[in-house]
């Protein structure tokens, strides 16, 4: 899988697992489910965003690597 596509697929990862997410917060809805999201899913759109700026830095990286090499 090519990089840009590993940043897809992650962006759509995400936005599946935030969407599943709001339909278990309608039955999942006591203290162990608040601190389930503070605990693992509020620092995640931040994460993804800095993998995803990394995963294009990587891609300028190997085309520039790739054109030298020709």
């Amino acid at each position: 899988m090519s990089l840009g596509g590993s940043k897809s697929l992650l962006n759509e990862s995400t936005r599946e697992l935030f969407a599943r997410w709001e339909d278990a917060k309608m039955s999942w809805r006591d203290t162990k489910a608040l601190e389930f999201e503070k605990e693992y899913l509020a620092s995640l759109p931040q994460a993804v965003a800095n993998a995803t700026r990394i995963i294009e830095e990587l891609d300028l990286a190997l085309a520039k690597i790739h054109a030298d090499c020709e």
